[in-house]
Formats: structure tokens, C-alpha cells, sequence
């Protein structure tokens, strides 16, 4: 149980921080927190689920999307997301447009204006958020009812993978 107590804890300083950033415009921060939560619960489920995948923490992000997505034959449908899987995978390329753009660009090349880019940050970060949520929410039902479907066909069910 400890195991589960320190990974609630961690969500926990995490949601703080994500809430604390965007109050004082941090996205950056933001934007990363998300990445890492969205990241922790594809890493659980997939390996919840398919005790044979290679994937680990060290697995890139767009890797655990794609895998994610396979596993569950395309679409992920998830309350107001059409697709979750594929707006995880859009924001992931807008992620990287944050992340890097601001002062990286092209040899000769300018990079975008300091503060239209941060309200694209802002916005990203906002999506992160949102994203985030989504994901773990589906993670909880998803494999609990994965963990109750092996139940009800007599396989041990799957350690826990908080």
C-alpha cells in the first residue's frame, strides 16, 4: 500500500503545482507536469494490460501514444474527446512546438513573438491540463474493467500498477 500512497501523494504535489503554475503563468511548468501524468498512466495501462510490452519510463512519449492507440485497435472515445488517443497525439505535437520554440528556430530564421507565443503556451498548457485529467479518468475505468474481465474468466487478476 505504501506504493499507492506515495504515487497519490506525487499526483497530488503534481496537481498543486500544475494549479500554482498556471495562476502565475508558469506554462512551461504546466505543460511538462501534464506530459508526465499523461505519460505515467499510458506506461500503467499498457503494461497493465500487455504483460509483454517492452515499454518503461524511459519508453518516448509519441512511442507510449502509439502503443496506447494499438492496443485498443484505434479510437478512445472518452466524454467530450472524440478520439482521446488522437488529441493526446495532437497535443504531444503542440507540446514540442512549446517546449522548443521559443528560442529555437531554423539557422537565419526568426523565432515566433515572445508574448503571442506564450498565450499559444498558456492555451497548451490549459489542454495539457484538461488532457491529463481525461486520461487518468480513463485509465481508472479502463483497467478496472480490464482487472474485472480477467476476474470473470478465472485469470488471477494483474498486480496493481498504481
Amino acid at each position: 500500500m505504501a506504493k499507492n500512497t506515495t504515487k497519490f501523494l506525487s499526483y497530488k504535489e503534481a496537481w498543486r503545482r500544475i494549479n500554482d503554475a498556471t495562476a502565475k503563468g508558469f506554462y512551461f511548468e504546466v505543460v511538462t507536469l501534464c506530459e508526465s501524468i499523461i505519460s505515467d498512466r499510458l506506461l500503467s495501462y499498457i503494461r497493465g494490460v500487455d504483460k509483454r510490452s517492452k515499454a518503461s519510463i524511459n519508453t518516448p512519449f509519441a512511442n507510449l501514444i502509439r502503443e496506447w492507440r494499438e492496443l485498443l485497435n484505434g479510437d478512445i472515445p472518452w466524454r467530450d474527446a472524440l478520439d482521446l488517443g488522437a488529441e493526446v497525439d495532437a497535443w504531444r505535437k503542440e507540446r514540442n512546438t512549446i517546449i522548443h520554440g521559443l528560442t529555437k528556430s531554423e539557422p537565419g530564421t526568426p523565432t515566433l513573438e515572445s508574448q503571442p507565443f506564450i498565450t499559444r503556451a498558456e492555451q497548451t498548457a490549459k489542454t495539457g491540463a484538461k488532457l491529463a485529467r481525461y486520461v487518468s479518468g480513463w485509465h481508472r475505468q479502463e483497467l478496472r474493467a480490464h482487472r474485472k474481465s480477467l476476474r470473470s474468466t478465472g485469470i488471477s487478476a494483474i498486480s496493481s500498477s498504481a
